[in-house]
Order: C-alpha cells, then sequence, then structure tokens
C-alpha cells in the first residue's frame, strides 16, 4: 500500500490508511501487508517501507510515478493499493487499486488553489483509467466517477468508511463555555465562513446563543474565514482551536451542543459519523454524500442557505426532546459502519484485482 499520505496530523485521508491497514492485519493475519511511508511513521503489524527523506506533495509525486514502480521490482506482491486519488501512469502497474474518495476538484475546482487542481486533475483523470479496481465511499461518489470521468461502472465498488471509537476523553471540558462546535480542515470546501456568517445572524436575532468552536488544522485559501469573525464582531465567541489530539476532540464532541457541518461537498463526511456515534446532534448538508448519511436523525440545510443553517441551530437550542430522540436513532445508526465490514470488503476488491476479474 501506498501510505505515503499518512502524517502525524492525519487527515480524513490519513485516518482512512491507518483504520483500514492496521483493522486489516488484524483481520487478515496471514496476509503480508507492506507499506510505502515517511520517515518517522509507522503503522501496527505492518511491514513499512520508509523512504530515505521526508517528501513534500510535489515530492510524494514524484515518488509514487517513478520510485514506487522501481522498488516494487523487487517485491513479489497480488495487488498494490493506492488509497489517495492517484497511481503510477509514467510506468504503469498491474493489479492496482485506488481509492477515490471524492471529486472536489472537478465539482469545486475554485475552492483549491489553482495550480493544486490542475494536478489533481490530470493525475485522477489517468489514474482512473490504469486502476483495475476503485473503491469509494459513498454512493454519491460512485455516480461522480461515472458522470465526470466516464469510469465503466463495473470498475467501482462503494464501500463506506468504517467509524472506531476515539481516544479516551479527556475528563475535564476543554472549553468551559457552551458551544456548537465545527470539525475539519479549515479550507473553502468546508463553508466555516458560511457557518460564522449563520452564527452571527443567530446571534443578531436571540441572547442565548453558545459560543462556536471549529477545530481543524489550516489548509488553504484560509484567510479569509479566520478574519470573519472579527468582521462581523462575534471574534469573542468563535474560537479557532487548530489541530487536536484525538482526546481533545472526543472530549469536544462530548461536551458540545451539536456538531454543525455545512460542507458545500464531501465523498463521506467523517465528522459527521464520528459525532453521530457520540451521540451529539449533527446539522449537516443536504448535498453530495452527505444525503446518504443518519437518514433521519440529521437536521438537513441548503449550505448555500445562510438562514437555513441558523434557523436548525435555533431548532437545537429550542427543542432539547427532538435532539434527545434523534441522537439516539444516530447512534444506533452510526453503530452500523465499522472498519471490521470496510476490510473484509476490501479484501474482495483485492482478490477482484489479482485476478484479473
Amino acid at each position: 500500500m501506498d501510505a505515503l499520505g499518512l502524517d502525524s496530523e492525519a487527515s480524513g485521508i490519513g485516518h482512512y490508511i491507518r483504520a483500514l491497514v492496521s483493522t486489516y492485519a488484524a483481520r487478515y493475519p496471514d496476509d503480508v501487508v507492506k507499506a510505502f511511508v515517511q520517515p518517522n511513521v509507522s503503522l501496527d503489524a505492518v511491514d513499512c517501507l520508509a523512504v530515505a527523506h521526508s517528501l513534500s506533495s510535489r515530492g510524494r509525486i514524484w515518488y509514487e510515478q517513478r520510485q514506487i514502480p522501481r522498488r516494487l521490482r523487487h517485491e513479489v506482491y497480488d495487488v498494490v493499493h493506492f488509497p489517495d486519488y492517484q497511481l503510477p501512469w509514467l510506468t504503469p502497474l498491474p493489479r492496482t487499486v485506488m481509492t477515490v474518495h471524492d471529486l472536489a476538484a472537478f465539482v469545486l475546482p475554485d475552492v483549491f488553489p489553482q495550480s493544486k487542481t490542475r494536478v489533481k486533475q490530470f493525475l485522477m483523470r489517468r489514474s482512473v483509467r490504469l486502476a483495475r479496481r476503485i473503491i469509494v465511499p459513498s454512493k454519491a461518489t460512485r455516480q461522480d466517477l461515472i458522470d465526470i470521468l466516464s469510469v465503466p461502472p463495473e470498475k467501482i465498488r462503494v464501500i463506506p468508511h468504517g467509524v472506531k471509537p476515539l481516544g479516551r476523553p479527556l475528563p475535564e471540558r476543554v472549553y468551559a463555555r457552551p458551544y456548537f462546535l465545527a470539525v475539519g480542515t479549515v479550507e473553502p470546501r468546508k463553508n466555516f465562513s458560511g457557518l460564522i456568517r449563520a452564527y452571527h445572524l443567530l446571534r443578531e436575532r436571540r441572547k442565548d446563543v453558545p459560543d462556536l468552536v471549529i477545530a481543524g488544522r489550516l489548509g488553504w485559501m484560509y484567510e479569509e474565514t479566520l478574519a470573519l469573525p472579527a468582521k462581523l464582531g462575534v471574534a469573542e465567541s468563535v474560537k479557532f482551536l487548530q489541530y487536536v489530539s484525538e482526546e481533545i476532540l472526543s472530549a469536544l464532541y462530548r461536551d458540545a451542543i451539536a456538531l454543525v457541518y455545512p460542507s458545500y461537498y464531501e465523498g463521506f463526511g467523517l465528522p459527521v459519523i464520528e459525532a453521530m456515534q457520540m451521540g451529539l446532534a449533527v446539522i449537516t448538508s443536504s448535498t453530495s454524500a452527505l444525503a446518504e448519511l443518519g437518514e433521519n436523525s440529521v437536521w438537513r440545510v441548503d449550505p448555500r442557505d445562510i438562514d437555513s443553517i441558523a434557523q436548525q441551530m435555533a431548532e437545537i437550542l429550542d427543542n432539547s426532546d427532538e435532539v434527545a430522540r434523534r441522537c439516539v436513532m444516530a447512534k444506533l445508526w452510526a453503530g452500523r459502519l465499522t472498519w471490521d465490514t470496510a476490510a473484509s470488503l476490501t479484501r474482495q476488491v483485492y482478490e477482484e484485482a489479482a485476478l484479473g476479474g
């Protein structure tokens, strides 16, 4: 497996790689799993093939295109899994599986730096043609692959991500005052600017509004989002915590009033499932893969409708009985998604790719 996307501050893809590999290795101990990793990154129960030096994003592309094929000449393997959008096309490999988490670079190209969009589009177009099988986490992403990149449906397998318990939460509160919570990398696609505007609107309408806490590392094109609370006069009530550990994140979920996740577009939506697992009320978008999560146990919004987001936040503040009912439903729904199931289905895909079926 190409696990070069793992780092110390794991993103959604990093969580996917670590959870899938560790669960797979535990479930199938007779299968030999080897992973290419960055220096000082380890994976339990896996033979790690570390690169010599830390790789930048551009360096990763070069290594995946040139060095992984060269190193695999000296390895005996059944299948190679590329879990982060791209696989070698300069030196194509046989029996490859790739995971496509979303097609945001095509659906919302303006929310990425232009150079990043062009590179991702270029690599994905070529990679999906070469992969023997493609794993996606949702029906929405499957349909995007078919509609946008004309991928044959028979190559695609839908395998929802699992959800594992977060680390044991810190016993004390991380944030003293009551708060709404938002989780995710601070970048335009997450629509944190829209959330902050909705929060400001809610505060204009009523006085009993909790704070807004945003937990997630800084990504790209985030300057406007960071400046917005001061511009709207709510800087004292909106807090950016940036990257937090699992223990802190778990405590934030535990003590929050609700998770508000009005992302424009997602291939899955891990924070939504994490919050549901913790029994937390969730407001999320009615678009993309987010529409597949939680059925009637979550509150839905149009991510471009600021008033809709503010209204649903008010609904949660005013209707404790409905919140309690939906939280029970949400926890049961999230419990259906396990990494054991994801690992089992992924192994079936490996077998298909290895046999050429």
